[in-house]
């Protein structure tokens, strides 16, 4: 397909280079929030294994780059996976996609304002003896979540980069001192076993390191606004797969060995929040501990950041495309940005924070496990289908690419996934830690939204087919 549907203001081309958009996928990730928050849980109710996991998964999500990157040079335009099974498996599937995209990339900024919240009150607390409401703190997330979501995107880059670079420097100090101190009783390689990172509860694993990967299939959402699109995306989806796999991998171990294979798992299930505060103040002081609690703060809110950016640029290219409202598609004229789709996402985000604090929910339980649950089955769900969409798109036509890159690493990639979707689903008790019906309604929630997704593309296809064969529509980037 060689016609291209952008219509009105473009998005700021030539405004990013390969370390921004690595600076957006890093801090999706939030390397010292997700340390902090999520990383002691998934060992607490996983197990050890986790450290290995995040090598698992880091060779996993290579081997399905491999023909992600190949398709990126055929699919340019903002819209990243919503493309590529809409190419690959069809219009209706590609509009399913994009509307779990949405779903998965706004739940997980909204529900990650739940953490921030709660770890902001409590670092002001600890560090100035001062109460605040977690309410506080998650209406001044939403209002910056707001306002830079409005800003060019360089500036957000810029911001993104500053956090990253103090939270990876506080995470290095504490594992080192971890390691180097030969943590408490002296450095195991069990984390990294079979029999442990393949245990009783892979699902939970799993899940935790796939949410640590989550956003690196976002480069592609970028495309228009980054030098040398060809060779950026490329360089950026690869360094960021490899820098979260050995860090989390490492971070994760220094962290296990801080208080032995055992003690880890009942310290990450007891006391989740405080598990590498714990471990910061005893073998790296008081200072860095204290260092790590406002960082830690910092991290989120630029995770936070990241998934609004991700989920406002779907809502625009469903925008272009007149699948949602044109006016979802408006670009500011002098910002570059998607701000319709930013300030409708901020306002969705303020009336779910002012729900949980109407209705007495616990923002950690609640906002955060329970608001962010469709990102971690969703994402996933998305990669699977995205792999096999490159799989089919370039059986159809290789485009004289070899056929290990464009054919056999994304069928084993697909397959892979697949299985890791299954294990994480059936493991969603043990992952939120609830036994109501919420564990069902989760999946069964994502899969309406796929079908919602579908639906309205048969609708279109039979109500608006000039809309419906706009839909996807490309061209190649030479």
């Amino acid at each position: 397909m060689t016609t291209d549907t952008k219509a009105g203001p473009a998005l700021h081309a030539g405004a990013l280079r390969a370390r921004h958009v690595v600076f957006f996928v890093v801090a999706a990730a939030a390397p010292l929030g997700f340390s902090v928050g999520a990383l002691p849980l998934a060992i607490g109710r996983g197990g050890i294994g986790t450290a290995g996991m995040f090598l698992v998964c880091g060779a996993m999500f290579a081997i399905f780059a491999v023909g992600y990157v190949a398709m990126a040079r055929h699919v340019r335009r903002v819209g990243g996976l919503y493309l590529y099974v809409a190419e690959g498996l069809g219009r209706p599937l590609g509009l399913g996609v994009a509307f779990v995209a949405v779903l998965s990339y706004a739940a997980a900024a909204t529900g990650a304002i739940g953490l921030f919240a709660v770890l902001a009150r409590d670092m002001v607390h600890d560090l100035f003896r001062v109460s605040t409401p977690w309410l506080l703190w998650a209406l001044i997330a939403t209002v910056a979540m707001a306002v830079l979501g409005l800003l060019r995107v360089e500036l957000n880059a810029r911001v993104l980069g500053i956090v990253i670079t103090g939270e990876l420097a506080v995470l290095l100090v504490v594992a080192l001192a971890i390691t180097t101190h030969g943590g408490a009783h002296g450095l195991s390689g069990a984390a990294f076993a079979p029999e442990q990172v393949f245990g009783s509860h892979t699902g939970v694993m799993l899940a935790a390191a796939i949410a640590a990967f989550a956003g690196f299939e976002s480069t592609v959402l970028f495309s228009e606004e980054v030098r040398d699109p060809a060779r950026t995306i490329g360089r950026a989806t690869f360094a960021a797969i490899a820098v979260l796999a050995l860090f989390y991998a490492f971070i994760s171990w220094s962290g296990i060995q801080a208080f032995g294979d055992s003690g880890a798992v009942t310290v990450g299930s007891d006391e989740p929040t405080d598990m590498l505060f714990t471990a910061a103040r005893e073998f790296a002081g008081v200072w860095v501990a204290k260092a790590m609690q406002v960082l830690v703060v910092t991290s989120w809110l630029a995770s936070i950041l990241t998934f609004h950016n991700a989920a406002t640029r779907y809502v625009l290219a469903l925008g272009r495309d007149g699948v949602l409202p044109k006016a979802a598609a408006a670009v500011h004229p002098r910002l570059g940005s998607p701000w319709v789709a930013s300030g409708g996402h901020s306002l969705l985000t303020l009336a779910v924070v002012l729900a949980c604090a109407v209705t007495r929910s616990d923002p950690y339980e609640v906002l955060f496990l329970l608001g962010s649950a469709p990102a971690v089955i969703g994402l996933p769900l998305m990669n699977v289908l995205a792999a096999f969409a490159i799989f089919a798109y370039f059986l159809r036509n290789r485009h004289g690419l070899p056929a290990w890159q464009v054919l056999l690493c994304p069928l084993a990639a697909g397959l892979a996934l697949l299985a890791a979707n299954w294990l994480i689903i059936a493991d969603t008790q043990q992952l939120t830690g609830r036994s109501d019906s919420s564990n069902v309604l989760l999946p069964l929630l994502v899969l309406a939204v796929l079908a919602a997704g579908c639906a309205r593309g048969a609708w279109l296809r039979w109500r608006r087919p000039a809309v419906y064969r706009a839909i996807g529509r490309t061209e190649p980037l030479l």
